[in-house]
């Protein structure tokens, strides 16, 4: 175990010298490179409805001023707790209601992480390794994907891996009475309860907790320090709790069973997206991409070097019990999507970079080259043949990306159009073009280590990743007219004034009511799905904003202007009904959206 802690200095003096060394290591100037980079283009593309969720329920809260209980279109929503909509709620106060505010964050939350990574590195393997960590998860796919949406998950994770640096730093290491790394474990823990709900405190606590009963570090934990700690994540999660139950009688109720048991057991109705546990651990390794031909041959050699000595006192425990607990949680759940594992990439980071570090060493124990050698090279074969597939798929089989995607996922209105059609067409040749360049630079880092060179290796290992990252950027702002209602949003405001009536057809999931609230600054009224109406937890409140069909004939010819959104197949059906209590005139369309109005001057 490396420890950079020295205790024989005073506190204030090396607290001092650890923040300079801080800003001295590499893994602070790729923090902030990571964060300066990704916020150039925060506020594009639009929101998607599920980032939407999270930018609307802070606008409500400033609007009612009610920062205790959630509301989404006026509807109690306590999926999630607070501390993330705060923050967006004061990021709009000072950016304003922007896209950037809502995702900034996240983004700020991530290039923490790199940080918080390079220094368990340097904790558990020296400071080479904690460099390298901090390149590895910097330039994983998955971080890159989803830390730069308006998520929870983000500002979870920094939560996670700030708890279990300060278990590294404060009970790994010795704790001397002055140190403050208690402390901060103990604040992270509370921190991410206020983020997430029982799995923010669940994870690092099994993980820590884990790794203290099996490493004989249990004992440091019986003292007056873990019932102040307990104090300090009671202080910081009790608050909004005692609150939002004093307001809200069912929210405990509500909160711990509706969101976290019937979730975690496939209970919870509507029922949540579920990936097959294949897809979920695929996915698992693809989020680690360029790094995960790699990870076959860092565990064997971290449970290698566990076997091979004292296990107990091990640096590997750590990152082995995390992977661990990560996967094997959402595997045992019947509730997965597929970033539900990112809390699981900083520890591959660790172990794939003393992985790094020992290929690169001279040590006469130092890993064999040759399966790694293999793995790079089957790597390079299956991007080569994804450069060729991305021009087949995105071009002659363009056929099978519709069919696959409409199968997949039926509300993302991928049916064969011109607006479809159109978007492959601008992505493939972007896409031929990072394939390549993936796909040579994965050759080239394979040539590197055929001739010994493996840190020209895993230089052109995350080098590869900058075109494939403007790659992902670029399609995500083609993708945004199928990802985001803000289009069909701005084309009700242009429509409607600000005392006309919106209906929208009530979706699959509440959350994805968050796009049009947020993007047209209106409550909306909801057209109920008849296959909800027996379900209990269903919330639907107010009620008079929860509409049946004969409620929507009645609003239609009210005499008030109405506008409906509603998807083709929807509008078809409810047309005959609409037609014969007043005029239905075709407002405009937004891909696979129809807006409908009852009068004329609607148009």
């Amino acid at each position: 175990m490396v420890y950079t802690d020295s205790h024989q200095l005073p506190q204030a003096k090396r607290f001092r010298r650890q923040l300079a060394n801080v800003v001295r290591h590499p893994s602070f100037w790729m923090a902030l490179v990571y964060f300066l980079l990704l916020s150039m283009d925060l506020g594009r593309p639009a929101l998607n409805d599920g980032e939407a969720m999270y930018a609307e329920i802070p606008r409500e809260m400033r609007v009612t001023g009610d920062w205790i209980t959630p509301h989404l279109n006026g509807t109690r929503h306590f999926d999630k707790p607070p501390l993330v909509y705060w923050l967006i709620g004061l990021n709009q106060v000072i950016l304003g209601e922007a896209e950037a505010a809502a995702r900034l964050w996240s983004v700020v939350a991530t290039a923490a992480t790199i940080l918080l990574v390079g220094a368990m590195g340097r904790t558990l393997y020296g400071d080479r390794a904690g460099w390298l960590s901090a390149l590895v998860f910097a330039t994983c796919l998955g971080p890159y994907i989803f830390g730069g949406q308006a998520m929870i998950d983000p500002m979870m994770i920094v939560w996670i891996a700030l708890a279990i640096l300060s278990y590294l730093r404060g009970y790994v290491n010795a704790i001397k009475p002055g140190d403050f790394w208690p402390w901060l474990m103990y604040a992270s823990l509370g921190l991410a309860t206020l983020s997430k709900g029982v799995l923010g405190l669940g994870l690092p606590s099994a993980i820590i907790g884990l790794h203290a009963v099996l490493s004989g570090r249990l004992r440091l934990f019986i003292s007056w320090r873990f019932l102040a700690g307990m104090g300090v994540i009671a202080a910081i999660v009790v608050p909004w709790y005692v609150a939002a139950g004093l307001r809200n009688p069912d929210f405990l109720g509500y909160f711990l069973i509706h969101e976290h048991w019937q979730r975690f057991t496939g209970q919870r109705f509507p029922r949540h997206e579920f990936l097959s546990l294949p897809v979920f651990l695929i996915l698992t390794f693809v989020w680690t991409f360029p790094w995960l031909a790699l990870i076959p041959q860092a565990l064997k050699r971290a449970l290698h070097r566990l076997l091979r000595g004292n296990w107990r006192h091990s640096p590997d425990l750590l990152p082995l019990l995390w992977l661990a607990i990560v996967i094997g949680l959402f595997s045992a759940s019947r509730s997965r999507l597929e970033y539900y594992s990112l809390p699981a990439i900083p520890a591959f980071a660790l172990l794939i970079a003393k992985f790094w570090d020992e290929l690169s060493s001279d040590e006469p124990d130092r890993p064999s080259r040759r399966a790694c050698v293999v793995s790079l090279g089957i790597m390079s074969v299956i991007l080569a043949g994804c450069a060729l597939g991305s021009y087949i798929v995105l071009g002659p089989g363009k056929d099978l990306v519709f069919k696959v995607i409409a199968e997949s996922w039926p509300s993302a209105g991928w049916v064969t159009g011109p607006e479809q059609i159109a978007s492959l067409d601008r992505i493939r040749v972007p896409s031929l073009t990072a394939m390549v360049m993936v796909a040579a630079f994965s050759g080239g880092a394979l040539m590197a280590l055929l001739r010994s060179r493996p840190r020209m290796a895993y230089g052109l290992l995350a080098a590869m990743m900058v075109p494939l990252f403007v790659f992902v950027h670029y399609g995500f702002l083609v993708m945004e007219p199928f990802m985001s209602t803000r289009p069909v949003a701005e084309l009700v405001q242009r429509s409607a004034g600000p005392e006309d009536l919106v209906i929208v057809r009530e979706p699959a999931e509440y959350m994805w009511i968050g796009g049009i609230t947020y993007y047209t600054k209106r409550m909306v009224y909801i057209l109920k799905r008849p296959d909800y109406d027996l379900m209990p937890a269903q919330r639907r409140e107010p009620a008079d904003r929860f509409l049946d069909r004969e409620g929507l004939a009645a609003l239609w010819k009210s005499g008030k202007r109405v506008l409906l959104i509603a998807d083709e197949d929807v509008a078809s059906d409810l047309r005959p009904l609409l037609s014969g209590v007043g005029p239905v005139e075709v407002i405009g369309r937004c891909v696979r959206l129809l807006v409908l109005g009852n009068s004329e001057n609607a148009k």
